[in-house]
Parts: structure tokens; sequence; C-alpha cells
């Protein structure tokens, strides 16, 4: 939560994982004395240098991940696959939450996992809602290799074309994905949501779960219309997306 939300309460932490304050309080003294978290003058929890990755420190990601949610669900029921909620972070994609399927073959849980923005399917539908501009400003120079970044323009054109971006084992072996943009009531791409599933049979079954995964972005997007979730994202200092 401290590296997701980028702050966090006891009452938060109480909330959250379902314990006393005082136990939330302990464990979030213990992440200040092991450096994962530092508290500020408020008494308010933030990420410590310990952390590693960067956090996202976008707080409107409780309230995105709360809307997407229940869709996700819905997905995965629909689809008999896993769901996934991310956001773009820099040049990474970070995984907000995952609706794992029911099943025996279902992919990962990735709930907080980072990954390239340029290997997910997530990744590079929110890498296309960027102005060229801005994807040059942060893929380019050599943030990526030569190969690596020649494809991110190649998937970029096919998401502004197609408006999906797929993952044939790009960051898991043996595990496929298609990825769609969410957007904000002003047309802002503040997330991606993707179905995922073992790859040997994502050919197969891409036209069934493609209409799905569109729909269930219609439904995130009439939800989102009344939620201001892009002022999160004007001023978290990340490249903007093109409207």
């Amino acid at each position: 939560m401290l590296r997701d939300y980028g702050s966090l309460r006891v009452t938060d932490a109480s909330r959250e994982l379902g314990v006393a304050r005082s136990s939330a309080h302990r464990l979030l003294q213990t992440l200040v004395f092991r450096g994962f978290a530092v508290q500020d003058e408020s008494h308010v929890y933030r990420p410590g240098p310990a952390m590693g990755v960067l956090p996202a420190r976008l707080e409107w990601t409780r309230d995105l991940r709360r809307l997407c949610l229940p869709h996700l669900e819905v997905l995965s029921r629909r689809t008999r696959e896993s769901a996934n909620l991310m956001i773009l972070v820099e040049r990474n994609v970070r995984f907000l939450v995952t609706v794992r399927a029911r099943t025996v073959d279902s992919t990962h849980d990735r709930d907080g996992v980072v990954l390239p923005a340029h290997e997910a399917s997530g990744g590079k539908v929110l890498v296309a809602e960027l102005d060229d501009a801005s994807i040059e400003s942060t893929f380019g120079g050599g943030a990526v290799s030569t190969a690596e970044y020649e494809r991110l323009l190649a998937d970029v054109r096919a998401v502004r074309s197609h408006g999906y971006a797929v993952n044939v084992e790009g960051t898991e072996r043996g595990v496929a994905a298609v990825g769609v943009a969410i957007h904000d009531r002003w047309g802002v791409g503040v997330g991606a949501v993707s179905v995922s599933m073992r790859a040997d049979k994502f050919a197969e079954r891409l036209a069934e779960v493609l209409p799905l995964l569109l729909d269930c972005r219609a439904q995130i997007e009439r939800d989102a219309a009344d939620v201001d979730l892009a002022s999160g994202l004007r001023s978290s200092g990340q490249p903007q997306a093109t409207p």
C-alpha cells in the first residue's frame, strides 16, 4: 500500500488489513525501523529509502482501483481468465490489482508487480496515449535498446490503429495478454485493463475475449465520468497523455 499509494495513515492500514489500530501501528513502526517507511510531521507514513523501486506517489490510484475492481471481477468471470489493472509510472507499468480466474491454469497474481511498459500489453496502450515528443523523451536516447525502441514505436502505431495491444510471452514465458487503455471524463488515459491467459490458447481465444474487454472498458469509463481521476495524473510529474 505504501508503494502503490505513496502515503498511508494508521487508520488506512487498519481498515485495509482488517486488523486493530495497535497492530497496524506496530507493523508500520517495524517498516520505519527497517527503512521501508518514514513518518512525516503529520504522522503520515511514506515510502522509505529501502523500498527500492520508486513508489507511484499517486493517492488517486486507490480510487482508481476501487472504481475498477468490480468490473475486473465481472470481466474475469465472463472471460474465465485473469483480469488486471495497471498504471504508467515513468517507463514502467505498476499492476494495481489482479483478479485471478477460478481455473487450474489461471495466470499469476501480479498485484504490485512492476514491469517495463514496452513489454506489457497494458504498458503499450498507455505509451500510445502519450504524444510523440513524450515517447521520445521517455524511451528514446538510450533509455531502452534501439531494437526495443523500434518495436515500441511499431506497437504504438498498431495500438493507435486497432485500439488494443497484445503481449505474447513478452513479460513471462507461457503467458499472453491483451490490453486496452481506460480514460477519464476528459479522454485522458489514466490506466489500462488487460486479460492474461496461457499463451498456447491466446490465438484461438482473442476474438472471444477482446469484445468482453472492450465492454469492460466502456463500463469503467461510464463510471469514471463523475470522478476526477486525471487531476492526480496531471500533478504526478508523469508524461501527459494526449486527450
